[in-house]
């Protein structure tokens, strides 16, 4: 399907708003997941963990670029995400504030990989027919890239989760910590950013149909070794849909 739209000037007010917020929280999402990743490159548990540890970072830091590309001629865009310079220190990254600081255990990686990770390439999944032709452009590169990043996880967690009740128990704690954050990711069922976008054709799901993708993909997988599957009763009276979480 040929896209809608080529360029930003080309978009409503509204659309070009919501497609900056919500643009600029997934490449901040992407980008801070690769930097924290990137801790672990000479840190891994096996000599495996540090080469996947370096690709993913590779991936994600490019996703990252590629989406900021898209954005740095929106209005409003803040200052330093230019495709040359998106690795500037800026004040504020507008992601989940659980990947602002450096993850202190390998488990940690491999329950964001799952569980977080996941949630953006469902979000990014939402764009393969997208009426934004530059977002459209970018999906299918960026979702090969994280079969990748599915099969590396999944398959550490196969492990991990067969490693003894201390390793086992540690793995749920990690899945547990970043459950919500991931859930949440996706917004409320009314989220205006994501609507907006949905009723423009730049997504083609709303909020809960890419939660429910998501929990069709997590579930299984968790059941099938043993974890449990923590609670997703969520208050969204503190969402915040810049950082994609609630406070």
């Amino acid at each position: 399907m040929t896209a809608t739209y080529q360029r930003v000037e080309e978009l409503d007010g509204r659309a070009a708003a919501a497609l900056l917020q919500w643009g600029l929280s997934l490449a901040d999402t992407k980008h801070r997941i690769g930097i924290r990743t990137s801790e672990w490159v000479n840190g891994g548990p096996a000599l495996e963990a540090a080469v996947g540890a370096s690709a993913m970072t590779q991936d994600e830091l490019g996703h990252a670029r590629s989406l900021y590309a898209i954005l740095k001629d929106f209005p409003g865009v803040p200052p330093g995400i230019g495709a040359e310079n998106d690795l500037e220190a800026r004040d504020d990254y507008y992601c989940p504030h659980q990947l602002h600081d450096p993850w202190p255990s390998w488990l940690d990686v491999i329950a964001v990989n799952v569980l977080l990770d996941r949630a953006t390439t469902i979000a990014v999944a939402a764009t393969r027919d997208s009426a934004y032709g530059p977002l459209k452009g970018r999906t299918a590169k960026i979702l090969q890239e994280e079969e990748f990043h599915r099969i590396f996880g999944d398959s550490w967690l196969a492990k991990l989760s067969r490693m003894g009740p201390d390793i086992r128990g540690r793995l749920q704690a990690s899945l547990d910590h970043f459950w919500g954050t991931a859930v949440a990711w996706f917004g409320p069922d009314d989220d205006d950013t994501v609507m907006a976008l949905y009723n423009q054709g730049i997504l083609n799901a709303p909020p809960a149909q890419m939660r429910q993708s998501w929990l069709d993909e997590v579930t299984p997988l968790l059941q099938k070794h043993g974890l449990t599957i923590p609670p997703s009763q969520l208050d969204w009276a503190g969402w915040q849909a810049a950082y994609r979480e609630i406070a």
